[in-house]
């Protein structure tokens, strides 16, 4: 399976708040990379009944992350990334989409990280 396209980063998507920041740190990137096995498990393997309303928007890192990559139903995936709906999801393509969800939350903590060091300069500067 090829590797997955992270979306860009702009205004419309979710981002990580510091609950979700302290969350990730807390948990590290194995149990991450767990509980979102788990997650693409559950909500996105077999073709769900209720396609497109299966994912919460809040509650958990991996939930974001699933917004944010258009990967949080079946329909959506199907558009974003070429994973045909109706038919379950092979190994392959499920740990595909755990590895784009784990890198989106990584990219996102580093960005959170970054943008943090910047406002407390300037702040330190007036």
């Amino acid at each position: 399976m090829r590797k997955l396209k992270l979306p860009g980063r702009d205004s419309t998507r979710p981002r990580l708040d510091e609950k979700d920041i302290n969350l990730v740190e807390e948990l590290g990137l194995a149990k991450l990379k767990e509980q979102s096995n788990d997650i693409v498990e559950s909500k996105l393997r077999e073709q769900p009944e209720n396609d497109g309303n299966q994912t919460p928007r809040a509650g958990n890192p991996v939930y974001k992350a699933m917004h944010a990559c258009n990967a949080e139903s079946r329909v959506s995936l199907s558009k974003a990334h070429r994973i045909p709906a109706g038919k379950p999801l092979t190994d392959s393509q499920v740990r595909s989409v755990v590895n784009l969800l784990v890198r989106w939350i990584v990219r996102e903590h580093n960005f959170f990280l970054q943008e943090k060091e910047k406002r407390q300069k300037n702040l330190s500067e007036y």
